[in-house]
């Protein structure tokens, strides 16, 4: 991956690839990124990655597989080659070291003091801002930044979620509930934070209701590029009156069976979150009193078997819910197709920015 700061090996690979590692993008596109200039018009299959790669937010540079690494820059790129600048209309590299020694062989003009003094201070900040040891600092700093703004997010989304899973199950009296999280972006690790703000235990003093499903057995997906995530919860019997019917390993292997993919957890017991009463934060939180078990999944992307993560996503929740329905924890379908609205895949993702 250091290979590529050249911006000539780096044209090379992007020639036959659209990406730094594999078919799809990850940190090492966001690591060698960081640590090149635009390539110039001269490297042509590196600049359309470059340029590919720009255009990602910085919530989705932050959470794409794979671990960042702060890369030195390597030396820059050859200039183009004589022929091609003079194609471009531009001189070529012996024309470029023609005029510099003609300017350097002219008499100098002589420079007043303000002049002298500022010379020391104008290359003392290029220096600066070149030096890989503050570049590299920047750019961690720029990447935790970054992870923290995004996982505050995910934790946000998560609680606005549940307490509108809470309000559809004491109009409608459902035990359990599928649906879908934006942003966690395929990642099956925010995929179970999103569980957890969703299940987290309300603050009776705060302004705004986060969470409060804990009680209410859920399954819930996203689909990102290379993956759909899925994570599948059931609270102990006490806390729901159907829960006793459904087993949440057997749950997510009937949905497994029909879309294919593998469990990355197995039944795992878990227990809600009561927040940080100073910051709100769930993570910061102390146990609460809802227990129950969640498994974790994923199904691979695979274009050539026709595998897709959105159209997965859909067959996962009919298969979900007919599971369901096979045990007795679910209402009958009457043909209404409201599930969709019930159960909150509309939202408006826009505040969670």
């Amino acid at each position: 991956m250091a290979g590529f700061t050249d911006i000539a090996k780096l044209d090379a690979h992007m020639a036959t690839a659209s990406y730094i590692e594999g078919a799809t993008p990850s940190q090492a596109d966001i690591s060698v990124f960081k640590a090149i200039a635009p390539p110039g018009a001269a490297y042509p299959n590196a600049l359309r990655w470059y340029k590919n790669i720009g255009s990602m937010s910085d919530f989705k540079m932050a959470n794409l597989p794979g671990t960042f690494k702060s890369l030195a820059a390597a030396a820059a790129p050859a200039p183009a080659p004589a022929a091609e600048a003079k194609a471009k209309g531009k001189p070529s590299p012996e024309e470029i070291e023609k005029m510099k020694a003609e300017k350097a062989a002219q008499p100098k003009k002589e420079k007043g003091p303000a002049a002298q003094e500022k010379k020391p201070k104008e290359e003392k900040k290029k220096e600066e801002k070149t030096d890989p040891v503050v570049d590299e600092a920047k750019a961690a700093a720029d990447a935790k930044k970054a992870a923290e703004k995004a996982l505050k997010a995910l934790i946000k989304e998560g609680g606005k979620k549940g307490v509108e899973i809470e309000g559809a199950s004491d109009m409608g009296g459902l035990d359990f509930f599928c649906t879908t999280m934006e942003l966690p972006d395929g990642n099956e690790e925010h995929l179970e934070l999103s569980m957890l703000a969703m299940n987290a235990e309300p603050d009776p003093e705060a302004e705004d209701r986060k969470g409060c499903s804990g009680h209410i057995g859920k399954m819930i997906y996203s689909a990102g590029v290379a993956q759909l995530a899925l994570v599948a919860y059931v609270p102990d019997d006490e806390f729901n009156k159907s829960a006793s019917k459904v087993d949440v390993g057997a749950w997510m292997d009937h949905v497994l069976g029909v879309i294919g993919g593998v469990v990355t957890k197995k039944a795992t017991p878990v227990i809600s979150q009561i927040p940080d009463k100073k910051t709100g934060d769930v993570l910061a939180g102390t146990n609460g009193k809802i227990k129950g078990k969640v498994v974790v999944a994923v199904a691979k992307a695979d274009a050539e078997k026709g595998k897709f993560p959105l159209k997965d996503k859909d067959a996962a929740m009919s298969a979900a819910f007919q599971f369901l329905r096979s045990k007795g924890a679910f209402p009958e379908d009457d043909g209404d197709e409201s599930d969709d609205m019930v159960f909150g895949d509309d939202d408006d993702l826009d505040a969670f920015e």
